[in-house]
């Protein structure tokens, strides 16, 4: 799933089924390719941003539709202000319209979306990709890529794994993920 189809999603605890908040955004951290927590709204009538942040660690599984958690407690003690989050907040903020350049400089587009793969180890595995010479779509995320202050650097190849359609893009993963075994 693409990091914004999470926006707005629910945060349930798994027990007692509680609605307790809904997910503002993915915190995502590109140097190290992790998805590392989430920012929260508060749910209801009168909502607004809470001040916590639900770090990855507290997150039992995300799905298409909700993100569960096994219990509110302790969600408190990782205030929004925690210097660790907001770094890898603000690299998440700065990954979307990144160029992605392949290692010889062709430009291949700009970074439009993170694609998450959910369940009870949810990570980010691809780039939703545009405006680029090779048109738009998904790109696996390269383990030897790396990542500037603008642009995130995949192997000369990837141009060829560029994917149209999410279904694709899966295809193409479980094609580098039989590789790499």
């Amino acid at each position: 799933m693409r990091g914004n189809d999470l926006v707005g999603r629910p945060v349930v605890d798994l027990s007692n089924g509680e609605d307790v908040a809904e997910v503002r955004d993915v915190v995502f951290d590109p140097k190290g390719g992790l998805l590392t927590g989430f920012t929260l709204n508060e749910r209801g009538a009168w909502t607004g941003r809470l001040q916590a942040v639900l770090p990855i660690d507290r997150v039992s599984s995300v799905g298409t539709g909700a993100v569960l958690i096994a219990g509110i407690e302790g969600l408190d003690d990782v205030p929004a202000s925690d210097d660790v989050v907001h770094a890898a907040a603000d690299a998440h903020a700065e990954v979307v319209d990144d160029l992605v350049v392949t290692e010889s400089g062709r430009t291949l587009g700009t970074v439009k979306d993170v694609v998450i793969a959910g369940g009870p180890s949810p990570r980010v595995v691809a780039f939703e990709i545009g405006g680029g010479d090779i048109g738009g779509g998904f790109i696996p995320m390269s383990p030897s890529g790396a990542v500037s202050a603008s642009a995130l650097i995949v192997p000369d190849g990837y141009a060829d794994r560029l994917r149209s359609d999410l279904a694709g893009l899966s295809e193409e993963l479980a094609q580098l993920h039989e590789g790499d075994s």
